[in-house]
């Protein structure tokens, strides 16, 4: 049975007006002024993503904000739930609330006389939490503000998730971009403001300059960041294996875990290999049947096993160009993560590495591009702005759209960039026409005009601080 003590200890600001939370000094992820914003508004907000991103950070550096806005403490609440020392039963997370409302505040019936703001961390231990902080939600007249975080977006689906249909906004934080890296880093580096990729022409001149005072210490940050950066705590660890086994088993372990668990997967051990397999070969167009004969699974379970990675946020799926969004979902997918330091976690790669394994970096590197064009310019897979291009053996990377026209993209980790690595990017641009053609390239940087065609050439390093 929770007591009120068990609640205090979580809360110390209840009793002493200066326990504001250690986190409010730490720099912030750009998602918690967005997160801010909408704490004006009654609906609920739900923050989901990858363990160890910092979901938790944020909720108390939220926490931290409210006290010196001098909200009443008691009126700020804060649970985490812990999957091995708590009932995960929907009871346990109705007698924590009624132990606050009712013993803490003091209040019957959940007649509130102001907002009070809860925050449940990790709810997603609790089964079918859903339905309590719908009914806690409505009972209150929407005077509950309730901030939650989980690991799984799969939690907000079906038929629970529709339960807080129209009364809840969802917000997902990925691992850190390279932006936030780099100022978590170095906050003396003065980064150019986002741009959109559209406007390379018009921006080409800043870029310059700044590639050219900051090259190569963006680089080498690069470096760190692609196989150990995502995750803020790596930055605490000094020695490589350290960080490796903290993102291959601390994080990545333990989402394949929380997978079995959610989902009573009963082959664990192939469902491991599978994930194993997808992120080793992210980058890459892949099959699931050819996936299937090499892991001894049946179609069946493999889709199951793949759309469970997708919504562990493990794997993402880039779909090849076509019209029609239905006939596109039946042709060849390209695999990626939203995490590439799962892939140097499991390789044990060092940042001095990305020098020496041009192959491997190479699919590393597309696969980091990948994920800042998704973040901006692609909001879910069902949008049709980013996608690659494929015929025959003829491959173009990336293609982004916009009302205005397209831009095709090429990722090449080589130290030259020859003609012959152009090739297919300059036919597909005369038979296209898209506004431009670009070469992401490991550290070239400059404007060409090849066979008629302009084509910018920008160090891959510049194209990740978009985001």
């Amino acid at each position: 049975m929770i007591k009120i003590q068990d609640l205090a200890v979580k809360n110390p600001w209840w009793s002493d007006k200066e326990a504001v939370p250690a986190e409010v000094t730490w720099p912030k992820r750009e998602l918690y002024g967005e997160l801010v914003k909408n704490l004006e508004h009654s609906l609920m907000l739900n923050l989901v993503g990858l363990r160890r991103v910092g979901k938790s950070t944020i909720l108390r550096q939220i926490i931290g904000l409210l006290l010196t806005q001098k909200k009443d403490p008691q009126k700020i609440f804060y649970f985490l739930f812990d999957y091995a020392s708590q009932p995960q039963k929907e009871q346990f997370l109705e007698e924590v609330l009624n132990v606050y409302f009712q013993d803490v505040l003091g209040v019957v019936n959940l007649a509130l006389d102001e907002q009070v703001v809860v925050f449940l961390d990790e709810i997603q231990y609790i089964e079918n939490w859903q339905a309590i902080l719908k009914k806690f939600y409505d009972l209150s007249g929407k005077k509950i503000k309730f901030v939650v975080t989980g690991s799984q977006s799969v939690l907000l689906k079906g038929k629970q998730g529709e339960s807080l249909a129209g009364r809840i906004f969802d917000f997902y934080l990925p691992p850190l971009s390279f932006r936030e890296f780099v100022l978590l880093k170095n906050a003396k580096i003065k980064l150019l403001e986002k741009f959109d990729l559209f406007d390379l022409s018009q921006q080409f001149g800043k870029l310059a300059i700044f590639e050219n005072a900051h090259g190569k210490e963006i680089a080498k940050l690069a470096s760190e960041y692609l196989t150990v950066g995502q995750f803020p705590e790596t930055q605490a660890l000094e020695e490589l294996e350290k960080k490796h086994e903290y993102i291959s088993q601390s994080v990545l372990g333990k989402v394949l875990d929380d997978c079995v668990r959610i989902f009573k997967i009963e082959k664990s051990y192939e469902f491991k290999l599978v994930a194993y397999q997808l992120l080793n070969n992210a980058g890459s167009v892949f099959e699931l049947k050819n996936i299937s004969r090499e892991v001894g699974l049946s179609m069946i379970t493999l889709e199951k096993y793949f759309e469970y990675l997708k919504e562990a946020y493990v794997i993402e799926v880039l779909f090849r160009k076509h019209k029609s969004l239905i006939k596109r979902g039946r042709m060849l997918k390209k695999v990626y993560t939203p995490c590439v330091n799962f892939v140097c976690g499991l390789n044990h790669y060092g940042p001095e590495q990305v020098e020496k394994i041009h192959e491997a970096f190479g699919k590393i590197v597309e696969n980091a591009v990948y994920n800042t064009f998704k973040q901006k310019y692609a909001s879910s897979e069902m949008t049709n702005n980013l996608s690659f291009w494929r015929q025959g053996e003829k491959e173009i990377d990336f293609l982004v759209e916009s009302a205005g026209g397209q831009l095709a993209i090429e990722v090449k980790f080589s130290n030259k960039v020859t003609l012959q690595d152009s090739a297919v990017l300059i036919d597909y641009a005369k038979k296209t026409k898209p506004i431009f053609s670009i070469i992401v390239t490991k550290n070239e940087f400059e404007r060409k005009e090849i066979a008629g065609k302009v084509i910018y050439f920008v160090p891959y390093y510049l194209i990740l601080l978009l985001v």
